[in-house]
């Protein structure tokens, strides 16, 4: 099974696509969100392993636009406990370090921390995770580190400087899995986008479809619709699958609203 990750080898979307897939896990490494996304649109990939928001960061905004386009439904969901580490060469003093690689949400979860430990270190981003920490190995001096989980540093043969350096320790990443599959029978929530009709309290109608119903809304994202300024689209996550979700979809659509199922998957 090819799957595409933002990411390389020792990252956190290879850990997750490694536990999630097994032994028939290929890893097919892309630099960007967008180039993950062509992999598959491409006929490169097979599978698609995602994050899509973080407790402490918030939502991954494009990673959004590019699940809607994507042709490959949401199958599944892992949220992965995220305990980032400060990496650096032996010997390595924090007050020696100047320059701090990782990814931008990466560095996001960790910024008080860093600046409480190296607080003349600036912070740089990088493509990834564990493409910061091998690039930080290849380096021949100790004033640079990264910022990774433990697995990238023994990789690369490096130690931790510090570990559970994330500003809180409630730190946890959100992955979708993306397949052309069918939806498992026991699939029990679902990611949909909703155009409303635009009239004035539209999304308090649609909203209210679900509460009626006593399901529950976990998650509620705008996104601007394209070409049309100041209008927006929903990104909604709801506790319910299969029929019942069939029978929402029906009751909204009825009052002109848009509405496009993403996936239909069991919840983490």
């Amino acid at each position: 099974m090819r799957v595409a990750i933002q990411g390389q080898a020792g990252s956190f979307h290879d850990q997750v696509a490694s536990d999630w897939y097994g032994s028939s896990y290929e890893m097919l490494a892309c630099t960007t969100f967008t180039e993950v996304f062509e992999a598959y649109e491409n006929g490169e990939a097979d599978a698609i392993v995602t994050a899509v928001e973080n407790s402490i960061y918030g939502s991954i905004n494009d990673v959004y636009q590019l699940i809607e386009d994507c042709e490959a439904p949401i199958v599944g969901e892992v949220k992965q406990e995220i305990d980032q580490c400060l990496i650096g060469k032996s010997g390595t003093k924090l007050s020696e370090i100047k320059e701090i690689y990782s990814h931008p949400v990466a560095l996001a979860q960790c910024r008080e921390t860093l600046h409480r430990l190296c607080p003349n270190a600036e912070l740089i981003e990088f493509f990834d995770t564990a493409g910061a920490v091998e690039y930080v190995a290849s380096l021949q001096n100790n004033s640079a580190a990264a910022v990774a989980g433990a697995q990238a540093a023994s990789l690369h043969r490096l130690p931790l400087l510090r570990q559970s350096i994330q500003d809180s320790p409630h730190n946890v990443t959100r992955f979708l899995i993306l397949e052309d599959r069918e939806t498992d029978e026991d699939a029990n929530k679902s990611s949909l986008v909703i155009t409303t009709n635009h009239a004035p309290g539209a999304l308090v109608e649609v909203l209210q479809v679900f509460a009626d119903a006593g399901v529950n809304l976990v998650k509620l994202q705008s996104q601007p619709i394209i070409g049309e300024p100041w209008k927006y689209k929903f990104f909604i996550v709801v506790d319910c699958a299969g029929t019942q979700l069939r029978e929402l979809v029906a009751k909204i659509e009825e009052s002109d609203h848009q509405v496009t199922l993403l996936g239909e998957y069991k919840a983490a």
